[in-house]
């Protein structure tokens, strides 16, 4: 009884535009996070001295979509993916500024539904990737004949994952940080966790208000799956606390394109960039440096 209106309860709890200023706020020095916290926020202090500049793109579905470009003279672009209700700035100006010490330009996308760009809703990758592919044309647009890097991060991992079967002109290759295991999972955990005994039924109505929202299956964005028909290199990342190591070796099984997998000793999600700076970055570098 009413799973119906649970599942659209779930669905809006799950991907309404978030208030994304609560991202990172800022923790007391007792809290274990305190460390990668402060980074973000001096980080984001840091970068944005830096010369900049707003980007806009219209996605397929009308929205104004906004990114935060920083140019640094080069033919090399990194497009920085952020993930699940972020804020991207703060997400990306630590790693960004790695970036621009290489040299490459870097562009920091908001996603829809997130801050600056328009949206109600979040869809964690089915039309995310389709508005990652607009972000391309900018860049190509902006530097011609350049050369594009596509990095992300959590549910921006997905997208990644996403894009790996997509032909996008001057892309280079792919990062992947612990990439998301895709929304079909994520409805299907909170429903049983919330609701129990009802759970297959509200999971049920909520995949298809996705699917009649979105005009996807809601299990379509798995990364096993997606990758089978890669067409770019990816370096996979995760924390040793996030137990990927599995899914990343299936990825690399089944992927045709090099397929490198970076696994981050003591790290949670998310934080592998913070904490394994001097292991993670020269990763990045030598994978890069490859294929520009």
């Amino acid at each position: 009884m009413f799973e119906k209106l649970k599942a659209n309860i779930l669905f809006d709890r799950l991907l309404r535009r978030p208030d994304i200023n609560k991202a990172y706020a800022m923790v007391p020095e007792t809290d274990p996070w305190y460390a990668t916290i402060k980074k973000v926020h001096d980080s984001l202090e840091d970068i944005r001295k830096r010369p900049h500049e707003i980007l806009e793109t219209i996605s397929k579905d009308g929205l104004k979509l906004k990114g935060v470009y920083y140019p640094n003279g080069s033919d090399v672009t990194v497009i920085c993916v952020h993930g699940y209700t972020s804020h991207a700035e703060r997400e990306w100006a630590f790693p960004g500024l790695f970036y621009l010490s290489l040299g490459y330009n870097v562009l920091i996308p908001y996603q829809r539904a997130h801050g600056p760009s328009e949206g109600k809703y979040i869809s964690f990758c089915a039309l995310e990737h389709l508005d990652m592919i607009g972000w391309v044309h900018k860049v190509n647009e902006t530097i011609p004949g350049g050369k594009i890097i596509i990095h992300g991060l959590s549910m921006g991992g997905g997208i990644v994952l996403a894009l790996s079967r997509v032909k996008m002109d001057n892309v280079k290759c792919l990062i992947a940080d612990a990439p998301s295991r895709g929304i079909d999972g994520f409805f299907r955990g909170v429903s049983q966790s919330l609701f129990r005994k009802q759970a297959d039924k509200v999971y049920a109505y909520a995949a298809e208000r996705f699917r009649k929202e979105f005009g996807h299956d809601i299990r379509e964005f798995e990364g096993t799956k997606l990758v089978t028909e890669s067409r770019y290199p990816l370096l996979l990342s995760a924390g040793s606390n996030e137990q990927m190591e599995e899914l990343f070796e299936t990825i690399k099984r089944d992927s045709p394109q090099e397929t490198e997998i970076i696994i981050l000793p003591g790290c949670d999600h998310g934080n592998g960039m913070y904490k394994q700076t001097e292991l993670y970055q020269p990763a990045i570098k030598r994978f890069t440096e490859k294929y520009i």
